[in-house]
């Protein structure tokens, strides 16, 4: 796996918890959805804590003059989930990215210079298709260092297939398993979570 792959796995327990969820197979459907929710919303909360554009502002406070961080609202979000279940992950993650423009479509036609990209990805199995999305920009000449990957679990083949490809990527997940059972399957895994759950779209355009 090329060292430039970054694979980040949070040490929190409530990312602990809900993948626990996700793994027992006795798990309701809904609760499953919520799982994937949950972790939408903590791996994403991760993704962006160094990544998430921001502009300095000065605040003339109560008491005093004071420079402030915020979000900046003139740098696009491109939010990509994989459907159907990885639009649940994207649910969890609205409130962080309230401004974002989802893209249940696959890629747009046409992508801001300055556009950050969040990929939502209940799982990666085998990493054909989402290689196959960063190949795309990497041809359009969208620098990996403005994307980031968001995905409940990754098998060690999935992500060996993307880091021989691509460079300086991000990804953050629950955990990380190493045997690859089909395209469909990782091992212990989450099960298929496009057979786990019912899609949801609550969205808003």
């Amino acid at each position: 796996m090329a060292m430039s792959l970054r694979v980040i796995v949070p040490p929190h327990s409530l990312i602990s918890h809900w993948l626990t969820i996700l793994r027992d197979p006795t798990t309701p459907e809904i609760l499953y959805a919520t799982a994937l929710e949950q972790l939408g919303r903590w791996l994403t909360y991760e993704s962006l804590r160094d990544w998430i554009p921001n502009k300095k502002e000065t605040i003339n406070s109560s008491t005093g003059t004071v420079e402030c961080s915020t979000i900046d609202p003139t740098i696009p979000i491109l939010a990509i989930p994989n459907l159907p279940a990885g639009l649940e992950l994207f649910q969890g993650s609205r409130e962080l990215i309230p401004n974002a423009n989802l893209c249940l479509g696959g890629l747009p036609k046409e992508i801001d210079q300055n556009a950050g990209i969040i990929f939502f990805v209940d799982q990666i199995t085998t990493g054909k298709k989402l290689l196959k999305d960063l190949e795309s920009l990497k041809a359009s000449k969208v620098d990996s260092r403005r994307i980031r990957v968001i995905t409940a679990i990754a098998s060690s083949p999935g992500l060996k297939e993307i880091g021989e490809h691509i460079q300086d990527l991000n990804i953050y997940c629950a955990c990380i398993d190493s045997e690859l059972i089909s395209e469909n399957e990782i091992s212990p895994g989450i099960g298929n979570p496009s057979l786990r759950i019912k899609t949801r779209i609550t969205y808003s355009n």
